[in-house]
Formats: structure tokens, C-alpha cells, sequence
């Protein structure tokens, strides 16, 4: 393995390959394996000649993988390499997800507000190879969703908690943009209005609310977000 190059994965938006600086045109081969190691980490041979060539037969599938691996070790020298019987990207490999996934958990563990916007804020920048539809990509993208709301709606929280209205209001309404149902957020969307002194605002997004669950549930909001706009219609 030559560990002089430099070696960027993107897979947030469509899958890009970076070699010392050069976006490379790689095969949807070699695409899908480069993003099955970074997605799943290490794996056996067979499981992955089986996962990306699951219509054919187990020899044709190992054939192809052998085909694969051989291309993209020509293609990206060092990319991928082997750890015992598994096959694995190497270490040089700079991943986009991987770093997504440290950001949210350090968010998810932070005790005190950010001081500025995070750089996942925006939920588009954060979406996993969009239009894949294969099992393994689309259980992963659910997994960096969830991980993504907590994550985001727990720093709207703290920024209210600490009176930073603006910044929670901005953190929370990302998170009803994924997730419109999250009560959780909305409140912390609503107090925010609140703590500009935006009533109208926060009535109207308390009105929507209840119109996505009566339209979706056929439910009622609870009797926590309810109260909290009593407060505001008895101040």
C-alpha cells in the first residue's frame, strides 16, 4: 500500500473519490464497494460478493468482486486493503460519513451550547447517497437520520436552556423539517418563538402541529405542548 497518496470518500450527496487532489471517474463497481466499506466497515469476501452481486451465483459473485477489488487497487492504490479475511478501506481513506457520525455524537454528549452553527446543520448536506435503495444503504441512512435529529434537537435544547432563542429556534426547525412529528422539537420551536416574544409565530407553528397529527396520527397533540401554549395565551 502506498501511504503517500491522499485519499477522500465523499458519499454525503452523490459518491466522489479524491486522489492527491483529483476527483476520479470510478465505475458504479467500484463506487458501491468503496461505499459498502465505509457504510459496514471489514467484511468477508463472501459477504460482500454476496451483498453487492446478490442475483448470481457465489462463485460469479466472488469473480466479480476479485474483478472489482483488482480495478479499484489500479484505480485508487491504496484505498483498500486487507485485514485478515476481511477486506477493508485503509486507513489513509478520509470518509465524509465517518466524520458526520463523529460530529453528531460529539453533539449528542455536548453539556454546553454551541457558539456558532454546526457544519452538518444543513439536513441536505447531511443525506446519505441519495437515490440508493438497496437494504444495507437504506437501513444506514435511518440510522444517521435518528442519530442526526437527537444530535441537532439536543443543541436546540442546551442554545434555549442558555437563552439563546435564534440559535435554537434555527437548530429545531431542521429538526421539523426531517421530522415534523417530533413533538420534542416543536416545543423547543415554540418556546424559542416565545423567548424572541414572536407569539404569532409560535401559535401558528402549534396550529400546524396539530393539523399534521390529527391528518397523520388522527391524534391529538399531549397536554404538555397544549399547556405550554395555554401560558402563553393567559400572559
Amino acid at each position: 500500500m502506498d501511504g503517500e497518496h491522499s485519499i477522500t470518500l465523499r458519499l454525503l450527496g452523490n459518491v466522489e473519490v479524491e486522489l492527491d487532489g483529483s476527483v476520479l471517474a470510478l465505475g458504479q463497481r467500484q463506487q458501491r464497494l468503496l461505499a459498502a466499506l465505509a457504510v459496514l466497515g471489514p467484511k468477508p469476501r463472501r459477504f460482500l460478493g454476496e451483498l453487492l452481486w446478490p442475483d448470481r451465483t457465489a462463485e460469479r459473485a466472488m469473480g466479480s468482486l476479485r474483478t472489482t477489488v483488482f480495478n479499484l487497487s489500479r484505480q485508487v492504490p491504496g484505498a483498500v486493503g486487507t485485514r485478515g479475511n476481511n477486506i477493508a478501506l485503509a486507513d489513509p481513506v478520509v470518509v465524509d460519513l465517518h466524520e458526520l457520525r463523529e460530529s453528531l455524537h460529539e453533539a449528542a454528549a455536548a453539556t454546553a451550547p454551541p457558539t456558532e452553527d454546526p457544519w452538518f446543520l444543513d439536513p441536505a448536506g447531511a443525506q446519505l447517497l441519495p437515490g440508493w435503495y438497496d437494504g444495507w444503504v437504506m437501513a444506514e441512512q435511518d440510522r444517521l437520520r435518528t442519530l442526526y435529529v437527537n444530535a441537532v434537537e439536543h443543541l436546540a435544547r442546551l442554545s434555549l436552556e442558555h437563552g439563546d432563542f435564534y440559535r435554537a429556534h434555527l437548530l429545531a426547525a431542521n429538526v421539523r423539517a426531517l421530522d415534523p412529528l417530533r413533538e420534542s422539537a416543536v416545543r423547543v420551536l415554540i418556546e424559542a418563538d416565545l423567548g424572541l416574544g414572536n407569539n404569532a409565530p409560535a401559535l401558528q407553528t402549534f396550529r400546524s402541529f396539530c393539523s399534521t397529527m390529527a391528518d397523520e396520527l388522527g391524534a391529538p397533540p399531549s397536554p404538555q405542548i397544549t399547556q405550554l401554549m395555554g401560558y402563553m395565551r393567559s400572559a
